[in-house]
């Protein structure tokens, strides 16, 4: 039966070495295949009792190879699993591409806090801290948000971005599936709840965004959010429901960023207002 099983073998490796073998090799001294191109042996020797065998192996350069091609196809399956989880998590198509990389430095000192909690995230989230965002309208709090989210993505991290208005139009058509909806946010690492304020004035609205905003806080991990409401507006809410609300989101962010300046909306669209003027000779 050892003989079987050599002789197998051996078949087997001289098959191999004959696949082995490319244009420029040659043997050394001992007979062992070379490869042309870095000079090491292709061939080893295996111990089989009675008799020994050369195996193919690989050289250096072919190793060096294999390892390059081993760590691009990591790098390709990493790249995918990023990109599905922020198709995942990002639910409206305009913040997929907002990243630090588009940052103008109109408001440096908060952008480089900004990039600070991103380099901080395993403190950040061990201690459940969140950021409010508020300040005028276009004045870049859902910018710098997103570029939160996305950074945190490009980490691997888990990250919803969403708005009241959308995350109230799926809690209409969920029936009884509300709290597995709810269960679903909360799965995030990170959630960025971008323009609260706008969603509509109603009871069955604020009961649904204190459900959100409770099951996050009960849920012990980090919140962002971004308002165009005053900080004097948070701490002054106009009914028992809005206190509720923003009690916990005060609590869950003690990192409060207040964003001013011109909006940028109204300077990006005087800027192409000038352009069109020119072309069309205005």
């Amino acid at each position: 039966m050892g003989n079987i099983f050599s002789d197998v073998v051996e078949q087997i490796a001289a098959r191999g070495r004959a696949n082995n073998e490319a244009e420029g090799d040659f043997r050394d001294e001992e007979g062992f295949l070379c490869c042309g191109n870095c000079k090491t042996r292709k061939e080893h020797r295996l111990d089989l009792g009675e008799k020994t065998v050369l195996v193919p192996c690989m050289c250096k350069c072919r190793s060096e190879q294999a390892e390059r091609e081993r760590q691009e196809e990591e790098r390709r399956k990493f790249r995918e699993m990023v990109e599905r989880r922020r198709k995942d998590g990002i639910t409206d198509p305009s913040y997929l591409g907002q990243t630090f990389d588009q940052d103008d430095g109109r408001n440096q000192k908060i952008s480089d806090v900004c990039r600070k909690y991103v380099d901080h995230w395993e403190e950040m989230k061990a201690d459940n801290i969140g950021i409010l965002f508020y300040g005028g309208v276009g004045t870049g709090k859902s910018f710098l948000a997103c570029c939160i989210a996305n950074a945190l993505i490009d980490k691997c991290v888990r990250v919803s971005v969403t708005n009241f208005p959308r995350i109230l139009n799926k809690l209409q058509g969920f029936g009884e599936d509300k709290q597995e909806f709810l269960d679903k946010l909360d799965r995030y690492d990170l959630l960025v709840l971008d323009d609260l304020g706008v969603e509509r004035d109603t009871s069955y609205s604020v009961e649904q965004v204190f459900n959100v905003i409770d099951a996050r806080s009960r849920s012990g991990k980090p919140l962002i959010v971004t308002t165009n409401l005053s900080l004097a507006d948070l701490q002054n809410p106009p009914s028992l429901g809005y206190a509720r609300i923003y009690d916990r989101i005060l609590e869950m962010c003690p990192i409060k960023l207040k964003l001013a300046g011109e909006s940028r909306r109204t300077a990006n669209a005087a800027e192409r207002r000038d352009k069109a003027r020119k072309i069309l000779g205005l």
